[in-house]
């Protein structure tokens, strides 16, 4: 937490919209908008680099986490948590070469039918099919986090979240999902693992830090139905959920003291793993990308991928 008091009213409307990325913003004429072909480290790539030959291709998809986004607009997909699975991995014996699809702001909708970011093929998703089919035989890992920029129409000025509109957000997710999820395993082929990221919940930090947030309770029983959409939805596409709430400690309440101040565990974790006590941002920090993807990529060597896969 930082040594400077937190308005967390000021602070919530970008970093309370929801979960992970719910605090992705609309393109601004000062944020860069995204490119529409490049390479995987600097944006949503439309076209497939050439990968070393002992390699595997790794294909990340998602909204500003799997791009990199940082507070202040910058998106750094080099220290993304897809760039950091891969170095795991690749440390492991895993040689994986990244396409990271990722595009901030990205929903379920947008993913599935494109118009937020430039993709050859038009969307997301049917970007990810492409190359996934075009290079059948050479893919070790597939990766997707999506669904928490659903609900960021739900939060309005004044730290006040509209709790129907919440509601309604994680339905549109139990629509796509699955469709999303279908496809990508789909595309991939047998023996490809296919993780779906769950989400960590920043409510717990605003709970903590004693300021009012209209409809915050709801909010965190939307975040618990939307991490069960997402498991179930992965399940049934034959995919593997992965979730953070043991790394993000989501339901440790032990006292833990943070710059002089007395919190619990699960609020001092996502103040040290976000940027929210520091920047109003829930986007990751170095420290909660690396976190993010030491998970990942203990899930991908359980699936096999490490042991040549």
């Amino acid at each position: 937490m930082s040594s400077r008091p937190l308005s967390l009213a000021l602070a919530v409307v970008a970093a309370l919209a929801l979960t992970a990325c719910g605090g992705d913003p609309e393109p601004s004429p000062t944020s860069p908008a995204p490119a529409a072909s490049a390479s995987a480290s600097s944006s949503p790539s439309a076209s497939p680099s050439a990968a070393a030959a002992d390699e595997k291709l790794y294909v990340a998809l998602g909204d500003s986490l799997a791009a990199g986004y940082q507070p202040g607009g910058a998106e750094l997909r080099e220290t993304a948590y897809p760039a950091l699975t891969a170095r795991r991995l690749g440390s492991e014996g895993a040689g994986l070469t990244v396409e990271n699809l990722g595009c901030s702001g990205e929903t379920t909708t947008s993913l599935l039918e494109g118009g937020k970011c430039d993709y050859d093929e038009g969307s997301q998703v049917e970007q990810a099919e492409a190359l996934l089919k075009a290079r059948a035989g050479e893919v070790g890992l597939v990766t997707i986090d999506i669904g928490g920029n659903d609900l960021l129409r739900c939060v309005r000025a004044g730290a006040d979240i509209d709790t129907a509109c919440v509601a309604k957000g994680v339905d549109t997710v139990e629509k796509n999902l699955p469709t999303i999820l279908e496809r990508l395993r789909a595309a991939a082929g047998e023996g490809v693992p296919v993780l779906v990221l769950g989400y960590y919940n920043p409510w717990v930090a605003a709970k903590a830090l004693d300021q009012p947030v209209k409809g915050v309770d709801a909010a965190a029983t939307a975040y618990t139905r939307l991490s069960s959409v997402i498991e179930d939805s992965a399940t049934d596409a034959g995919a593997t959920f992965v979730g953070l709430d043991e790394a993000f400690a989501t339901h440790d309440t032990t006292p833990t003291t943070i710059n002089g101040r007395t919190v619990p565990e699960n609020a001092a974790r996502v103040c040290t793993l976000t940027n929210i006590c520091t920047a109003g941002d829930i986007h990751l920090t170095d420290e909660g990308a690396a976190t993010v993807a030491r998970v990942l990529a203990q899930a991908a060597t359980a699936a096999g991928v490490s042991s040549g896969g």
